[in-house]
């Protein structure tokens, strides 16, 4: 669940895991910005709902506050993010309707994915899949189970001989991200994945994909009810914690504190006035304005973000 209040990210340790691991090898600042906190959302140190402040990502990171907020408007264009107006960026919620998508595709796709590899089931893979099935079972919540649950399904879906198929499977379990799929919602059903391969071990299908259907269903609903409980934890919290309104003050004396940013704004705000006095002296004349193109600085090209 997300932290009501902000967090201290100089001292959260899993954070700085993230920052550790990818500080290094990266052409510029902005890549390793945008990296670390993409990866940090993806694997849950930063919970869906949770508020990002540029101020403290730019100190936990060590750097400035530009390479943060442009990596923010990346994440933001990738649907990781989402910005609000004078309480900043948060970790973006999935609506009940895309969680219900997600699941009726992952449906179609794991059940055919079933059935294919079924057809083609070896005893070499289906002790591992036995293997594999134990260990998930008795796995508590958390990353090592997600991790291990990767593995299982990736040999039950015969990912060596169907990797586009298991590709495509797997993009759509990351849209619902590490966090949430790192809980159990189907608790109640001890050993189920056991159960599931005896039903491949014996050639049953229909059992087989009952099963199937069945789990999708309860991790539809348990991330389904987590994510209304984080729409009403953003409802009930929104006044308790604003945004720094000071915050964009503090950008913009930042960004002219750089020289190249600082000439850029140079550049955009003598444009502004040249298109203001264009606007005036046409107006004058009894004529009408043209419309200046708008120059979206700093974002790039829709295709690109």
């Amino acid at each position: 669940m997300a932290p009501k209040k902000a967090r201290n990210l100089s001292k959260d340790t899993r954070f700085a895991e993230v920052v550790d691991q990818l500080a290094g090898g990266y052409k510029t600042i902005g890549q390793m910005v945008y990296a670390v906190l993409r990866e940090a959302i993806l694997s849950g140190a930063f919970a869906p709902g949770e508020w990002l402040r540029q101020e403290s990502l730019a100190a936990a990171i060590g750097v400035s506050r530009i390479p943060v907020r442009t990596a923010l408007l990346q994440l933001e264009s990738e649907g990781l993010v989402n910005f609000h107006p004078h309480r900043g960026a948060r970790v973006r919620t999935l609506s009940p309707a895309q969680i219900n998508e997600i699941y009726r595709l992952r449906t179609l796709l794991e059940s055919y994915a079933l059935r294919l590899s079924m057809t083609k089931m070896t005893p070499t893979r289906l002790q591992s899949l036995r293997n594999l099935a134990v260990r998930l079972d008795e796995q508590p919540e958390g990353g090592q189970f997600l991790d291990v649950r990767v593995q299982f399904y990736r040999e039950l879906y015969d990912a060596e001989n169907n990797p586009l198929l298991v590709e495509m499977i797997e993009e759509l379990r990351s849209h619902v991200g590490r966090y949430l799929l790192s809980f159990r919602f189907d608790g109640q059903h001890h050993n189920r994945h056991v159960d599931l391969v005896n039903h491949v071990a014996s050639g049953d299908l229909t059992g087989a994909e009952a099963w199937l259907y069945s789990h999708l269903e309860a991790v539809r609903a348990g991330i389904q009810e987590l994510a209304t409980d984080e729409e009403g934890a953003e409802a009930e919290g929104a006044d308790a914690d604003p945004a720094d309104d000071d915050e964009a003050v503090a950008l913009a004396a930042e960004l002219n504190s750089e020289p190249a940013l600082a000439g850029a704004v140079a550049i955009a705000t003598d444009g502004a006035r040249t298109a203001r006095g264009r606007k005036a002296a046409a107006r004058a004349d009894g004529a009408t304005p043209r419309r200046a193109t708008k120059v979206n600085v700093g974002r790039g090209p829709r295709s690109a973000r």
